[in-house]
């Protein structure tokens, strides 16, 4: 099957076009064809349709083949430009290759002619081929080029160092320097100092793994002097290969870092969680005041009425009776006393009012004193009994905190085993720690009120009309944390519960440290 060839042939000979074409043909071409012999035929030729190739004689008597070459070149039009002449000389042939024709020929020597064509066709190809993917490059680049001019992000080029060798326009609109200003200066000099530890070991990541992008915030110092936060995407860019004299090439890693201004956001989220911090602060004022008036309601009720049966009954009732008012109203203010104190400790401790103060003491020697107490208090129905293992005689530790925290333990022991049982009040010292265990046989606490068991004024949904504000385990809680130590519970409903506070033997180093290094020194 012959190849479609379009082939434009400047020319005054009929006969000489008509070998050309044979030849063509005779090599497996399709020629579809125009002779020329003048400026203006070649010119209409070239407007009318497109030509695959130029084949020209050299000398024509009104028209030349550098002519026709000038008018392709003045068109911008690359066509093969082949010349064919009888006259040609070499030197004349070789002007004519520096002029822009792509290979000549003798007019008796036609057999050069259907390779020559194919060569040239190829090459045409090949050069439109460059060209195209030339074009398409640098329509890329300059559609690169306007999104990093025109975006509102920063887009930074890194070397390994940190040294900045390119810097996007943005630069000037976020953070009022000129790009030119930042080139060959380290980035690092910018960044605030309390962060460039971290920006530095971003770096090193984005060094070590090119194939991921690694994020990170910073401070950028701006122009004016401020400090703006960037939200940043770092990624390795291609190594670029590079000779140096006589040396190996090297490769020349960079890193591209895009990012953009995020200080206002952070402003309108810190906004945001301030006021968020401040309605739960005002929900817990609400919650607080709303507990306290209901907590201080039952021995007011208890007060105002006992007073007022008193007052106007006093000539009905027996003295018996009175007594008994009387006792109420007591009991009722003793209540209300125990319920500002526990109040104020938990103000005290979260304003920072409250301190432990460790002191040397014989913690065996305490144990056995306050559970002497607590069997006073404790009925006939409970018993209480004390186990000490380890080096318990020297320790040093708040005492007053530590009486406040075994006290709390061990009645509410007592309080929630309402049909009596045993009261285990397991001590032991190892090591730097004191362990005290609180174990009862009572009402037990479920699993979901364990998880809140330690805030103010929550009570097990199981303690029915036993008496309790809800403090208690929240001031224990806040007097261990003092001290540096740790509280857990285990406890199964029906069964009973097992506290364990564990403290440190020696108080807590900072605490020690601030109030009572002396006294604890030598223990």
């Amino acid at each position: 099957m012959h190849r479609p060839l379009r082939v434009l042939i400047v020319e005054d000979s009929e006969d000489d076009a008509e070998l050309l074409l044979y030849e063509l043909e005779r090599h497996g071409y399709d020629p579809r064809s125009e002779r020329v012999d003048t400026p203006v035929a070649m010119n209409a030729a070239l407007n009318k349709q497109q030509w695959d190739i130029v084949i020209a004689d050299y000398t024509l008597p009104n028209f030349s083949a550098p002519a026709a070459l000038k008018l392709l070149k003045e068109k911008a039009l690359d066509l093969p430009f082949i010349i064919v002449s009888g006259t040609i000389g070499e030197d004349i042939a070789v002007a004519a290759m520096k002029a822009g024709a792509h290979d000549y020929l003798m007019k008796g020597k036609l057999a050069r002619l259907a390779p020559a064509v194919e060569r040239e066709l190829r090459e045409a190809s090949e050069r439109r081929q460059r060209r195209a993917a030339e074009q398409t490059v640098r329509q890329n680049e300059e559609r690169f080029r306007l999104l990093i001019e025109n975006a509102l992000d920063i887009i930074t080029v890194l070397d390994t160092d940190g040294v900045i060798r390119y810097e996007s326009p943005s630069i000037e609109k976020v953070l009022g320097y000129k790009s030119e200003d930042l080139i060959d200066k380290n980035i690092l000099e910018y960044i605030h100092p309390k962060d460039v530890e971290k920006v530095l070991n971003i770096l090193n990541q984005v060094i070590q793994t090119p194939k991921v992008a690694l994020s990170i915030e910073f401070r950028f110092l701006h122009q004016d002097g401020s400090w703006r936060i960037l939200e940043a995407v770092g990624q390795k860019f291609m190594d670029t290969v590079v000779g140096r004299g006589s040396t190996l090439p090297q490769a020349i890693s960079s890193i591209v870092i895009n990012s953009r201004d995020i200080t206002e956001r952070k402003r309108a989220e810190e906004m945001r969680h301030a006021l968020e911090k401040e309605r739960e602060l005002s929900e817990g004022r609400f919650k607080f005041v709303s507990m306290m008036s209901h907590e201080f309601r039952n021995p007011l009720t208890t007060i105002i009425m006992s007073s007022e049966l008193v007052k106007n009954f006093s000539d009905r009732i027996t003295p018996e009776q009175t007594s008994r008012c009387l006792n109420q109203i007591r009991d009722a203010a003793k209540e209300m006393t125990q319920l500002l104190d526990d109040i104020l400790s938990i103000a005290k401790v979260e304003v920072g009012k409250l301190s432990c103060n460790p002191q040397v003491f014989d913690l065996k020697e305490f144990c056995h004193n306050l559970l002497e107490e607590m069997r006073i208090d404790s009925t006939n129905r409970h018993r209480v009994t004390l186990s000490i293992r380890g080096e318990c005689q020297q320790v040093c530790m708040d005492e007053n905190l530590l009486r406040h925290i075994l006290r709390n333990l061990l009645s509410n022991a007592i309080k929630y085993s309402p049909q009596g049982g045993n009261v285990r009040f397991d001590v032991s010292c190892e090591k730097e720690e004191a362990i005290f265990q609180i174990q009862d046989e009572g009402i037990g606490i479920s699993v979901d009120d364990q998880q809140k068991l330690f805030e103010s004024f929550h009570r097990g949904e199981n303690v029915n009309a036993i008496p309790g504000t809800g403090l208690g385990l929240c001031i224990v809680k806040k007097y261990v944390d003092l001290h540096g130590g740790k509280i857990a519970l285990k406890s199964e409903v029906g069964v009973g519960s097992t506290f364990t506070a564990t403290l440190p033997l020696k108080g807590h180093q900072s605490i020690v440290k601030h109030h009572n290094e002396k006294s604890c020194s030598s223990v």
